[in-house]
């Protein structure tokens, strides 16, 4: 599902891939997602695709990097654990 990493065949593209993930994760038919609002039906393609990714450990692990890759925060407990306490010099 990921796009844009270069490795999409164009002859493999889908025009209603995320509707038919919708429809799947959702019980709604085609037309029902189609007269959902632009906000839930993007609420049910991201709870769709995680759900579909939960599926597979390597999936699991998609999900685990994007989580890290939007972290903007450190951990200064995690650095802390490896790194140990940084002492600071009197000047």
């Amino acid at each position: 599902m990921p796009t844009g990493t270069g490795e999409e065949k164009p002859y493999l593209y889908t025009d209603t891939e995320d509707l038919k993930m919708v429809a799947d994760y959702s019980g709604l038919n085609f037309n029902e997602c189609l007269e959902l609002d632009c906000y839930t039906y993007k609420t049910l393609v991201k709870d769709a695709f995680i759900h579909k990714m939960r599926q597979t450990e390597k999936g699991s692990e998609y999900l685990e990097d994007c989580w890290l890759l939007q972290q903007t925060k450190p951990d200064i407990k995690k650095l802390k654990e490896i790194f140990g306490e940084v002492k600071k010099e009197n000047d």
